[in-house]
């Protein structure tokens, strides 16, 4: 069998980047647009629990034009499984526009007319898959005037996806071992105040209330009051509880979408 260079070449670039969910989409953007020969490359991801998603595209773009074509993008995508993105229809396989419609079809579709085509995109080919309650799509756009996706080039594209997979459920690892102690509590116990976190932090680090108070230069009565707080907001009468969580990653069913991790609070 005969060894794809440009495909390996992908794949080596893809983990030596050791990404997390801030940097992944950057690298996917590169590695397929230079794949499949791709001018603009997106990338999307729907999280299950929440409803939330993000999408982002390699090149900039006019907010409000592109609001606009997503919400036509919302109104049409019924139309088709293809547009719609599901895992299960898609499997493991890289599918291309061309796939399913004509280039007479194509262009009167709605979805092209009010999508793809006022935006300057004609040629399309994505995958997508499903992990931990997250849908991910990555999908390649040539312009106007461009040929069709090849078989060679899908080829390539779905012989990507399972590195592609295995990339995001790394990147989804490295975020959630970036989180502190103080994120961890912050995400297991949103009740909590600021300097209660902070006092909390400080006792998952094994200081004492003294220590604390010397620490943050407050009465040991006020960080008494704080830890009764915590303990309270916690369901706990001991440190242990605080200890615990700030070293541990709350259950991922409970975590907002991952990619705002580090983004807020």
């Amino acid at each position: 069998m005969q060894r794809d260079s440009k495909l390996n070449d992908e794949i080596i670039r893809l983990y030596e980047s050791e990404s997390n969910l801030h940097t992944l989409p950057g690298v996917l953007f590169g590695g397929v647009g230079r794949l499949v020969d791709a001018e603009v490359v997106s990338f999307t991801e729907f999280h299950r629990p929440t409803w939330d998603f993000r999408s982002l595209i390699s090149v900039g773009d006019d907010p409000e034009v592109r609001a606009r074509g997503m919400q036509a993008f919302a109104k049409h995508m019924h139309s088709h499984p293809f547009w719609q993105h599901d895992p299960a229809f898609y499997g493991e396989r890289a599918l291309r526009e061309s796939d399913f419609f004509s280039d007479e079809e194509f262009v009167e579709l709605p979805i092209a007319k009010e999508v793809f085509l006022p935006s300057g995109a004609r040629r399309i080919m994505g995958i997508a898959f499903e992990h931990a309650g997250y849908v991910v799509t990555v999908v390649g756009h040539r312009v106007v005037g461009r040929p069709a996706f090849s078989d060679e080039e899908r080829d390539r594209m779905q012989g990507f996806r399972p590195h592609i997979l295995r990339g995001y459920r790394q990147a989804q690892e490295r975020t959630l071992a970036a989180l502190t102690p103080s994120d961890r509590l912050r995400l297991a116990f949103p009740a909590l105040t600021p300097r209660q976190i902070e006092v909390a932090s400080w006792i998952a680090q094994g200081k004492s209330n003294e220590e604390i108070a010397g620490i943050l230069g407050v009465g040991l009565d006020a960080v008494k009051a704080h830890v009764k707080a915590i303990n309270s907001k916690i369901d706990s009468d001991s440190r242990r509880a605080a200890i615990v969580i700030a070293h541990t990653t709350p259950p991922f069913a409970d975590l907002p979408p991952l990619w705002k991790l580090g983004l807020e609070g």
